[in-house]
C-alpha cells in the first residue's frame, strides 16, 4: 500500500489532466459543432455555452497547468493556486447546476463540473493534508517552502 506521501508526490497528474481536458473538450466543441446539443436544452443558446472560453480559458484549463506546474515542483505558491481554482470550479459548477435546473437540459455539462469539484476537493484534502500536522511538522514545511 502507498504511504500518504507517494500519493502526495503523484497529486499534480489530476490537474495536469484535468487542464487536457479542458482543452480536448473545447477542441471537440468546436470541431464537431454538433457535439454542442449534449451540453444544451431545447431553452438554451449555444452562444451561452460558447461564452465559457475565456473563463474556461484562463481559470479551468490555465488554473489547472499552473497548479500541475506548482504541485510536481512543490512551490509554495501552489496552495493558493488550488484554492483560486476550487473556488472557480464551485462558481461555475454551481451556476451549471441552476442553468441546468431553470432549463432542463444540459445535464452533461454540470455533471462533469460536479465530479471535477469533487475531485479538486479531494486534491485540496490531500494537499493540505500535507501541510498540517504536529507542530514540528510545520517548522519543517514553513523551512522547506521557504527555498
Amino acid at each position: 500500500m502507498k504511504s500518504g506521501q507517494d500519493w502526495k508526490s503523484w497529486l499534480f497528474l489530476y490537474p495536469l489532466l484535468q487542464g487536457l481536458g479542458g482543452v480536448g473538450w473545447w477542441c471537440l466543441l468546436l470541431a464537431v459543432p454538433e457535439s454542442r446539443a449534449l451540453f444544451l436544452s431545447e431553452t438554451l443558446s449555444e452562444r451561452v455555452l460558447l461564452a465559457f472560453w475565456l473563463p474556461d480559458g484562463v481559470v479551468f484549463v490555465g488554473g489547472s497547468f499552473v497548479l500541475a506546474y506548482g504541485l510536481w515542483r512543490q512551490r509554495c505558491w501552489a496552495g493558493p493556486v488550488l484554492y483560486f481554482l476550487t473556488g472557480g470550479i464551485a462558481y461555475v459548477s454551481l451556476y451549471c447546476l441552476s442553468l441546468s435546473l431553470a432549463t432542463q437540459g444540459g445535464w452533461l455539462g454540470t455533471g462533469l463540473m460536479l465530479v471535477c469539484l469533487g475531485l479538486m476537493l479531494l486534491v485540496g484534502l490531500i494537499h493540505t493534508s500535507r501541510c498540517c500536522g504536529k507542530a514540528e511538522d510545520v517548522q519543517d514545511h514553513v523551512s522547506t517552502d521557504a527555498g
